[in-house]
């Protein structure tokens, strides 16, 4: 459907396809496909996809035996995705606020969202989500840097057990979430970006229409603040 749509458009150029959603006047009704269906089409496909695809990891960890956490993982991916696509178009009455299909043009869309709300890093729900993916990025990176040192000694040298890596961080900072912690702590940092990146963006324009700095009007206006005092000329 995506190569249909780049016929439909004349370029085959991966960095130039460009799908798009229906027009803003086309609400939330059904498009014709070289107007916006082929996109609603393409996207009522992925969400299936994206649903089987979770449910297959649920019926392999049955199989298994063991737990749901990668399903549910994904389950959180694909509630960002169809929050995009589905849920922040629906608030706001037109499919035409989702995101287009395409390299350069999802960027175009991104970059316009953010202007659109002024200063989008403003955004409460955006600064904790990006916290959260730079914390996932920290503790992962330094729980597999430990392992590889542990894992991987030098020649003539053994490897050594997790009662070493846990000293390490007992020594460092003073405590260490051990081998188990560490991963439920990445997933449950990871699962949180994601979850707070979508809340960030639904409630952009269906509950906050105005830029995001002025927002943090309520902070400048607490009694917590002294008064101006006016600064008297000739002072030292």
């Amino acid at each position: 459907m995506i190569f249909w749509g780049a016929a439909l458009q004349g370029t085959f150029n991966p960095l130039k396809i460009h799908i798009a959603p229906p027009d803003l006047s086309y609400g939330l009704s059904i498009a014709p496909l070289a107007e916006g269906g082929l996109w609603q089409f393409i996207t009522l496909c992925a969400i299936g996809a994206f649903v089987s695809w979770a449910l297959r990891e649920v019926e392999i960890c049955r199989k298994l035996g063991i737990g749901y956490h990668i399903p549910i993982a994904f389950s959180v991916a694909i509630f960002a995705y169809v929050t995009l696509q589905v849920f922040r178009p629906m608030l706001m009455g037109a499919w035409g606020h989702a995101f287009p299909y395409g390299i350069f043009t999802h960027l175009d869309w991104v970059s316009n969202t953010g202007y659109h709300y002024l200063h989008f890093h403003y955004n409460p729900f955006h600064m904790l989500g990006v916290s959260l993916f730079f914390a996932t990025c920290l503790a992962l990176a330094l729980h597999g840097g430990l392992i590889l040192s542990a894992c991987n000694p030098e020649k003539g040298e053994e490897a050594k057990t997790p009662d070493h890596e846990d000293s390490f961080f007992r020594d460092l900072i003073g405590y260490s979430i051990g081998t188990l912690g560490i991963h439920r702590a990445g997933w449950l940092l990871a699962i949180n970006a994601v979850f707070f990146s979508a809340v960030c963006i639904i409630i952009s324009g269906p509950l906050w229409t105005e830029g995001w700095p002025e927002w943090w009007t309520w902070w400048s206006n607490l009694p917590i603040w002294p008064e101006a005092i006016p600064a008297v000329q000739g002072s030292m």
